[in-house]
């Protein structure tokens, strides 16, 4: 009866095909199950869109609820078994009364009998079943972090690690249960790189979200060394080694993911910093769509890498997503009738059908060893991780022009920068002009937060920045609980394409050539251009803009100046 109320309801909104919603409502008379749930596995509509609906339909508040809200000395006063049966959660108190948030509208009865438990009243707030369970995930793991510290701290004890006498070590539970959980932490944040950081006093863990690292917590000097002694071991380091930097590998299985955890120390006066770098290795393939080309960049692109013979070269700084567009590029080339063949360092994304080579120096497997045996193993499409040296760098041009597509990154300031790159690396510039198909320069931005940006008319200075003479709408980032009030969510690419033809073939091979008179030649619209779009579409901030166009903001400066003058 629930379901054919809520279907009616569905139908009065107008927000999912009649046809659809009624071969959804079926299969939900068939199996018993839920109409909601149908909704959701076929991808009717957003998950979000969904349960602010339901609510509605409920007569409940909904919330979008945030991993920062959580109050755990407020959840430490259920049972936690309970809290995970029910999907339900504490959120904060409100005079006399705590508000749970709950993910399943048909258990709110049941969820109210933990007022057993508190002589407050119990109020439910609905949210999404995929932020219940990242949040009781996260719950989980927060509770075992701070019961491992507890353990590891009653030991009186500034070691859990022990050597044996074969040269073995033997770590303590605590320590391994807190190393465990600092891993577990960062993949549900979604970080993208953990930094331990010894001072002092103390040390500080920091992750780095959207781009931007932010203190998660910080312990006591006194216990950093075992914990660093705990990560070197998982990733096969050279524990007693604290002089030089080192490097490492922790692969985990969390979830029903798997990930590698690339792991680098350096020594700093207090003590050797670490740096953990997050992989998934069995990330969802992705479309050309999703990295966020425009429709004529996706375009030229696809004609690119669609060509027999040749070589692309993405470039931009560390962080910017050239990984992603690399991987992308390589699923959507994927078939049975290609052999695909990449040399990585380290091999980020696993792939299925596509051959891929780990880096090796110590066997003196480098990049330009694994190119030439790639080259003996009749591939169409190679991938280079990335172009490091003159030696790679020549193979992989010459491998270009004898038949192969060729894919990989390089580092320079800009697209017309690589060909300079590839010429002071020792490429004759006849070569650079057969080979070279194309260059992407890419950034990342952050993109605002749809729920809290903030509509805003542009000012004179605004305006000069951005390069337009009539003011115009922008977005400014405000902070809300969606966004644990940062005012962003998320990143998004922003593009710069350098597409060979005939014109900018004949530059290359000017006596007189230069990157200045390539951007001259080329006329390509820099990777501005498209960052400005975002900002005029409301997707991204102007700070965002500033931010990758190395933009000073010199006006407090110049009213000094002017004061002096005035003096």
């Amino acid at each position: 009866m629930v379901n054919l109320s809520l279907k009616a309801f569905l139908l009065s909104k107008g927000v999912i095909d009649a046809k659809a919603l009624e071969e959804a409502y079926q299969t939900s008379q068939k199996n018993g199950s839920l109409l909601y749930n149908e909704i959701i596995r076929l991808k009717l509509i957003g998950e979000k869109e969904l349960f602010k609906l339901l609510a509605e339909f409920f007569g409940i508040e909904y919330r979008f609820a945030q991993l920062s809200e959580l109050n755990f000395e407020l959840i430490k006063k259920f049972p936690l078994d309970k809290l995970e049966e029910y999907k339900a959660l504490p959120l904060f108190e409100v005079g006399n009364t705590i508000v749970f948030a709950v993910s399943n509208p048909f258990r709110i009865e049941e969820v109210k009998e933990f007022s057993k438990y508190t002589s407050k009243s119990i109020q439910c707030a609905l949210i999404e079943p995929s932020q219940m369970d990242l949040m009781l995930r996260y719950t989980d793991n927060k509770i075992l972090q701070v019961n491992a510290l507890n353990d590891f701290i009653s030991n009186d004890s500034t070691s859990d690690i022990t050597s044996t006498a074969d040269g073995q070590y033997i770590v303590e539970a605590p320590i391994i249960k807190l190393c465990d959980s600092i891993l577990r932490d960062a993949v549900n944040r979604g970080a993208s790189d953990i930094h331990i950081e010894p001072f002092e006093n103390k040390v500080v863990i920091r992750f780095r979200l959207d781009g931007k690292l932010t203190i998660i917590d910080e312990i006591q000097q006194a216990y950093y060394q075992s914990i660093l002694a705990r990560f070197k071991i998982m990733a096969e380091m050279n524990i007693a080694e604290r002089r030089v930097p080192q490097d490492g590998k922790i692969t985990l299985e969390i979830g029903e993911r798997k990930f590698d955890f690339r792991v680098s120390t350096i020594p700093t006066i207090f003590g050797e910093k670490m740096v953990i770098r997050i992989y998934d290795i069995t990330l969802a393939s992705s479309s050309l769509a999703n990295l966020g080309m425009t429709t004529l960049q996706e375009k030229l692109v696809l004609e690119m890498i669609h060509r027999p013979h040749g070589i692309l070269l993405l470039t931009g700084p560390t962080g910017s997503g050239k990984s992603t567009s690399l991987y992308t590029f390589l699923r959507y080339l994927n078939n049975t009738d290609t052999n695909i063949i990449t040399v990585e360092d380290p091999v980020e994304n696993q792939i299925d059908g596509i051959n891929q080579v780990q880096v090796n120096p110590k066997a003196n497997l480098t990049f330009a060893n694994a190119l030439r045996s790639i080259l003996r193993q009749d591939p169409n499409i190679i991938m280079i991780g990335e172009i490091r040296d003159e030696e790679t760098v020549q193979i992989a041009t010459r491998a270009a022009i004898t038949g192969h597509l060729v894919l990989s990154t390089i580092h320079a300031n800009n697209s017309c920068g690589v060909v300079t790159r590839l010429i002071n690396m020792g490429i004759p510039q006849y070569l650079v002009a057969d080979s070279l198909l194309g260059v992407i320069s890419q950034r990342l931005v952050r993109k605002l937060c749809p729920e809290c940006k903030k509509e805003h008319i542009t000012t004179p200075a605004e305006m000069a920045i951005l390069g337009i003479k009539k003011p115009a709408t922008i977005y400014e980032p405000c902070g809300c609980q969606a966004c644990n009030h940062t005012g962003y969510n998320g990143r998004i690419g922003v593009f710069e394409l350098l597409v060979s033809n005939p014109k900018i073939r004949e530059t290359i091979m000017n006596p007189e050539f230069t990157s200045e008179l390539l951007e001259k030649e080329a006329n390509v619209p820099s990777i501005l251009v498209h960052a400005k779009e975002r900002v005029l579409n409301g997707e991204t901030s102007l700070d965002e803009y500033k931010e990758i166009s190395d933009y000073i903001d010199t006006s407090a400066l110049e009213e000094e100046v002017k004061r002096d003058q005035n003096l």
